[in-house]
């Protein structure tokens, strides 16, 4: 549901243009231009160089404490009980520090999205309006529950976007 306010701003630059000429309106589809931007996919890449190694010691630590688990299921039985509760003690603490390194993972990982799809979108609207102002828009819209494709700029702000990245590292 539109908000009133947006409603109110369309149908105000709807009557004021009445009269002399159509609005000229433009739409993008934000959740494409997310998708399909180039910025994107040089975001998900150096998200991969960035966080591989952390990703790597959370899975070493799962392997680790997976393989001292099964050995206290396997031959616990037949362990010293020192023996025993050292292990057990062990896996606690094996278990302990995933959750604390997954946690921190996480969240970093969480920030890091929020701060590059922030980005990106200052980007989008820095190139709509230069499209805006340059072919003389009245209106342009990043979510809508329909646009024709003859008012659709998607793939223009793509296009800028594309031209404004630098060239993917090696």
């Amino acid at each position: 549901m539109m908000p009133i306010r947006v409603v109110a701003i369309l149908f105000a630059l709807l009557a004021t243009h009445a009269a002399a000429q159509s609005p000229k309106i433009g739409y993008v589809n934000g959740l494409r231009v997310e998708n399909e931007s180039a910025m994107t996919q040089q975001f998900v890449e150096q998200m991969k160089k960035e966080f591989g190694p952390r990703e790597r010691e959370l899975k070493e630590l799962q392997e680790k404490g997976t393989a001292l688990e099964k050995e206290l299921e396997t031959s616990g039985a037949n362990m010293q009980p020192a023996e025993r509760q050292a292990k057990q003690k062990r896996l606690a603490e094996l278990v302990k520090q995933f959750e604390q390194t997954r946690r921190a993972y996480a969240e970093d990982v969480q920030v890091r999205r929020r701060e590059a799809r922030a980005e990106l979108f200052r980007r989008v609207n820095e190139i709509i309006k230069v499209i805006a102002e340059a072919e003389q828009y009245d209106l342009i819209v990043q979510q809508a529950v329909y646009g024709t494709p003859q008012i659709d700029i998607t793939q223009r702000v793509l296009a800028e976007l594309a031209k404004q990245a630098p060239p993917p590292a090696k």
